[in-house]
Formats: C-alpha cells, sequence, structure tokens
C-alpha cells in the first residue's frame, strides 16, 4: 500500500510525522512524505523505511498576502499531481487538504484521506475572523472525503465530533518513545550550577504564547534562592520570536541564575532534558488551541523522570492531578510562577518523579502506534469494501 504523508514544511524537525512514519513503514506501508524545499535541503532523500520529496516552489519571490496564496496554490496542484497515484493520503495540518480534494475531484484520484489535526486548526493564535470562518468551511467540505481523523487531545477532539460525526477517529498524543533516563547534570556542569539548586528547564520554541518573559521575570526574582533556570531552544521566524529571544540572552547576561543553552540535536536532547530537576511547560490560554493543548515538552519532560510545572489547562490538568506528577500554577503570572516553584520545592521531587515517569510510559509512543495502525486498518478496510 502506497502512502503519501503531506506537510506544508520542510520536514526538518517534526517529530510527530517522523514517528508515524517509520511506524507505518515498519508496518509494510511504502510511505512517501511530501514537503516543502528550500536551500540546504535535498529535493529527495532517503530515511530510515521511508522517501521524503520536497517540492520546489518557482513563486517564491512573491511576497506579502498575494504572494502567499500564489505560494500555495503553486504546491496545492504540484502536490495534487504527484499523490495521484497513492492509496492513502495522510494530511498533517489544513494546509494539504485541498492539494487532496483537488486530486480527488479533477484527477480521480481514488485513495483514502487521512486528515490529521495537530491543534485546534481554527481556533489558532493569530489568525483573523475571515481566517477561522474559511477554515471551518473547508473542514466542514473535507468531511465529505475524509475517511479518518486523528488529533492530539481530548478536548480537540470533542470539538471536532461535530464536523466528523461518522468518521473513525483516534487520538494520538505527542508522546516519545520509552527511554532511559540519563544522570549527565549537563547543564550544571556547563554553568557551574551547584547541586544545592534547583534546576529549571524549558525547551521548545520561543514564540509568543508560551509565558517566556513571565518566566524570565519569575526566575530573576529567585536569584538568591537556590534556582536556576535553562532556555534551551529557537526563536520562531517571526519579529516577536527573536525580540523574546533577544530578551533571553540579555536576562541570561544580567542574572546569574538565568542560563540559555543552544538547541541540540534530537540524539542529544535526551541526556539534556534529564539533566534538569523540574520541567516548565506554561502555556498562556490566548486562543482555543492552546486551551485544549497537550505539548509533546510536557511528556517529554514526564519520561525524563522530572516533575512538571503546568499552566491551569485542562488537559495537563487531567493529568497531572491522575498520577500526581506536578504541580498546577493557579495563574501564569510570574507571581504564580514563583508559587509554583516554592510549592514544588515543598513537595518530594524524586516520588513526583517517579509519577510523572510511570504517566509518560503509559502513554509513550508505543501505545500511540498502536492506535495509528488500528485506524489504517479500519480506513483501508473501508475501501476493500
Amino acid at each position: 500500500m502506497k502512502v503519501a504523508s503531506l506537510v506544508h514544511n520542510h520536514f526538518t524537525n517534526d517529530s510527530r510525522v517522523e514517528k508515524q512514519a517509520m511506524t507505518l513503514a515498519s508496518s509494510g506501508y511504502d510511505l512517501t512524505v511530501f514537503g516543502l524545499w528550500d536551500k540546504g535541503l535535498y529535493e529527495e532523500e532517503a530515511k530510515v523505511g521511508f522517501k521524503v520529496i520536497r517540492i520546489k516552489i518557482f513563486s517564491s519571490f512573491f511576497t506579502g498576502p498575494f504572494g502567499r496564496f500564489i505560494k500555495f496554490i503553486e504546491f496545492t496542484c504540484k502536490v495534487s499531481w504527484r499523490i495521484k497515484g497513492m492509496d492513502v493520503v495522510h494530511c498533517h495540518d489544513y494546509h494539504p487538504l485541498p492539494a487532496t480534494l483537488l486530486a480527488s475531484l479533477v484527477f480521480r484520484a481514488n485513495f483514502r484521506i487521512i486528515y490529521d489535526a495537530h491543534e485546534y486548526e481554527s481556533q489558532k493564535l493569530g489568525l483573523g475572523k475571515t481566517s477561522k470562518v474559511a477554515l471551518r468551511v473547508l473542514e466542514k467540505l473535507s468531511s465529505h472525503f475524509i475517511d479518518g481523523f486523528i488529533t492530539v487531545s481530548d478536548s480537540i477532539m470533542k470539538a471536532y465530533e461535530k464536523i466528523f460525526p461518522r468518521i473513525p477517529r483516534t487520538l494520538i498524543l505527542n508522546c516519545p518513545p520509552k527511554w532511559q533516563k540519563s544522570s549527565k547534570n549537563l547543564y550544571r556542569k556547563k554553568f557551574n550550577i551547584t547541586e544545592q539548586s534547583l534546576v529549571g528547564l524549558y525547551q521548545g520554541g520561543f514564540m509568543p504564547g508560551r509565558a517566556i518573559s513571565i518566566m524570565l521575570e519569575a526566575f530573576e526574582s529567585l536569584e538568591a534562592k537556590n534556582v536556576d533556570f535553562v532556555f534551551m531552544g529557537y526563536p520562531a521566524s517571526t519579529q516577536p520570536g527573536r525580540d523574546t529571544f533577544s530578551l533571553i540572552l540579555k536576562k541570561s547576561k544580567k542574572s546569574k541564575n538565568i542560563h540559555f543553552h543552544e538547541p541540540v540535536s534530537s540524539n542529544s536532547l535526551q541526556d539534556y532534558t534529564s539533566s534538569a530537576d523540574v520541567g516548565l511547560c506554561l502555556i498562556e490560554d490566548y486562543c482555543l488551541s492552546y486551551r485544549f493543548c497537550l505539548p509533546n515538552k510536557f511528556f517529554e519532560y514526564a519520561m525524563a523522570e522530572l516533575p512538571v510545572l503546568v499552566s491551569d489547562l485542562p488537559e495537563m490538568r487531567k493529568l497531572v492531578e491522575e498520577y500526581n506528577c506536578g504541580v498546577i500554577c493557579e495563574s501564569v503570572t510570574p507571581e504564580g510562577v514563583v508559587k509554583g516553584l516554592k510549592e514544588l520545592l515543598n513537595k518530594d521531587l524524586e516520588k513526583l518523579g517517579k509519577n510523572a515517569r510511570r504517566m509518560a510510559e503509559d502513554h509513550s509512543w508505543e501505545a500511540q502506534e498502536e492506535k495509528l495502525i488500528n485506524l489504517y486498518d479500519r480506513v483501508l478496510m473501508k475501501k476493500v469494501s
């Protein structure tokens, strides 16, 4: 069975899509990931068990809203032609949906479509009213063609049940595979942090909605309290992301207990995650997609046996309370973060860490991939019948 996995990115750092591709390939599917080409990347690339094809967009020189529209049309047309002979097309996020519809309607392609919503797509941060309505219309129209649906949290699944009431659905969380915790103390060695100091960690993108400035202010106030904080990540491509990155660098030079570490390879990341004492996953409630989120970093911290400090959002609250694996911030403010950290310091961190590990193992990728294969079986059974 030929499977096309469609992404609207360069496929250089998409762990969810890569894990799914490896799972499907190991189950016997002939899988190709289609993404966007950029300078320095291969147009075609062989991965372990699957192929990657990156589409060249010749209209890239266009700028502004009109330019984005032209580039999207070119991407849609080129992808739709490339996928017409597939058995299954797996759309990651909403961007590839028009390409699958075009291939189905114009090229009479006879493939099954799986829609994988990595967020609550029509309720993402930064979307205007017109864009939200357009996305809801696209998803509703696509519901007549979609054969299977995947998303990332219970709350988002419930929201989509109204759009896809009769389509086979499954929940696939953004969880890492099981791995062994290491004890290398990499941050303490690099930044000369004492054994008496608690090491808090933020890993990920420096983008709006991640409470970066709030965490900076909170940890600045704890400089004399044996609490250190490490930011490891990369700036978003937007100006707010670059501004946040500049702020982190400025604060790390000014405050002795705030540190910046450049991103590391995925092969090394586990050692660095395990080198902290507490993982912070503070998402600001800016939109429904954020409110209903269940980030991959939440599970990565837990797999490293780190107690977590999280926002009071329903999905993270549910797991933290069920497994007793961390503390929920009353408010995502500097005062709320400081209060949450002090509450953590008064708890048995080793016990919380063990509970976090149990939670992560219960929801590990090994558990998620079974659901992925089961959905594919159901969708392809529908095709055979």
